[in-house]
């Protein structure tokens, strides 16, 4: 099968409207629970940026990110008891073969596979990606190398399960970084996920609870994108989005910012807005769905 790499050659705009509207129940269900509990989060990366740019979902996008503070992160379980029974919730801990340092609430029924995670046996439902917010430390050397150690953890975690990660490039360039994802990936296998995974956890909350000025998930592709001053953060507002309000950092415009650049009012050109597509998609009860 020839693999697709952006969101145009993926959906028509039925299914990818409908697919943003499962998602949003999802986060409808997931803050009624926060509120419920007292919980804070906010919305992160591209939905933020549609609260801000289109008081909604962009319309291209197909996931929705949520971050919560480390204090408010470790009671999900909680949460997802509240979200009810058309809900599940999968993470490191509770599933040691789930390769990502993020949580997931999922839809229960239904399917969101990306192509790096198509032989993985873990659940992969339609899902809100949620990430933890950690403290980091005010003097920027040790920031940096806190921010080094977390990418390099993370990315040794991910690597140990999935051998083709998804990775923002095109062309020659992605043949490259795949086929040396591979190669890292066999070099791996004697390693414990589960070992992998707590040392990514222990260099990610070291700085928690000591009262910092920084705060973020130092992770991804560009973890500085995910770094911010304590300020800019909290204490959340909440902003329209869907016909609805969703919280937000106390100054989004300037996290957008620092995650976009100074152009993040300008949406991107049609072939540039998305690389990370499903490979599977299946909705509830729906079994004209599948393989994309």
């Amino acid at each position: 099968m020839t693999v697709v790499i952006t969101i145009e050659d993926v959906y028509d705009a039925e299914t990818l409207r409908r697919l943003q509207l499962v998602e949003l129940e999802i986060l409808a269900a997931f803050d009624r629970a926060c509120n419920d509990l007292g919980l804070t989060y906010l919305a992160l990366y591209g939905t933020a940026l549609g609260a801000i740019r289109h008081q909604g979902v962009i319309p291209w996008d197909d996931d929705i990110d949520v971050g919560m503070p480390w204090q408010d992160y470790g009671k999900l379980a909680q949460v997802a008891e509240r979200m009810g029974p058309d809900y599940t919730f999968i993470s490191a801990e509770t599933d040691p073969r789930y390769p990502f340092i993020t949580s997931r609430f999922m839809k229960k029924g239904t399917e969101f596979r990306m192509w790096s995670m198509r032989n993985s046996p873990v659940e992969s439902g339609i899902f809100l990606d949620i990430f933890c917010l950690h403290d980091l430390p005010d003097d920027a050397r040790k920031r940096r190398w806190q921010v080094l150690r977390c990418w390099i953890w993370e990315k040794l975690a991910v690597l140990r399960l999935q051998p083709q990660p998804n990775v923002p490039y095109r062309g020659v360039k992605r043949v490259i970084v795949h086929s040396a994802c591979a190669l890292a990936s066999f070099v791996l296998k004697p390693v414990s996920p589960a070992w992998l995974h707590r040392r990514t956890l222990r260099a990610a909350s070291e700085w928690d609870g000591r009262q910092s000025n920084f705060v973020g998930a130092p992770f991804g592709i560009s973890p500085a994108e995910s770094i911010y001053p304590r300020s800019m953060v909290y204490p959340c507002v909440r902003h329209t989005f869907e016909g609805t309000t969703i919280p937000l950092a106390a100054d989004a415009r300037a996290m957008m910012v620092c995650v976009y650049g100074d152009d993040y009012m300008t949406p991107p050109p049609v072939g540039r807005r998305s690389i990370i597509v499903p490979y599977v998609l299946r909705f509830e009860d729906d079994p004209q769905s599948g393989n994309i």
